[in-house]
């Protein structure tokens, strides 16, 4: 046998057995894979950024919860310290009235 004989031979058989389009395809389904990874990554991170989003939005609506729980509670406080008496004697009551409302105009009245 020569070598044009087994050459002749070679590209014959891959020719006829598919050995080119096996090569071709073989090329597109590698990118075909690459694709669905990237797809599947992609919805894993839009999963991941709904459910941040998700969260951040619990936080900030408890953290508005606590803030005007907070603001309520000073008030409270406010008003409880209006009623209160300098004097022990208490005979003549002198609350301590202009500081505190002063403080109260920072909390408006809801």
């Amino acid at each position: 046998m020569d070598v044009t004989t087994l050459l002749t031979t070679l590209l014959t058989t891959l020719a006829s057995g598919g050995g080119v389009a096996s090569f071709m395809q073989y090329k597109q389904n590698k990118k075909a894979k690459e694709l669905e990874n990237d797809k599947a990554a992609s919805e894993q991170w839009r999963a991941l950024y709904e459910e941040q989003a998700r969260t951040a939005g619990a936080l900030r609506e408890k953290l508005h919860d606590a803030r005007t729980l907070l603001e309520e509670e000073k008030r409270q406080t406010l008003m409880c310290r209006f009623y209160v008496c300098e004097k022990l004697d208490c005979m003549d009551r002198e609350p301590p009235h202009t500081e505190i409302i002063k403080e109260l105009k920072q909390y408006p009245e809801k």
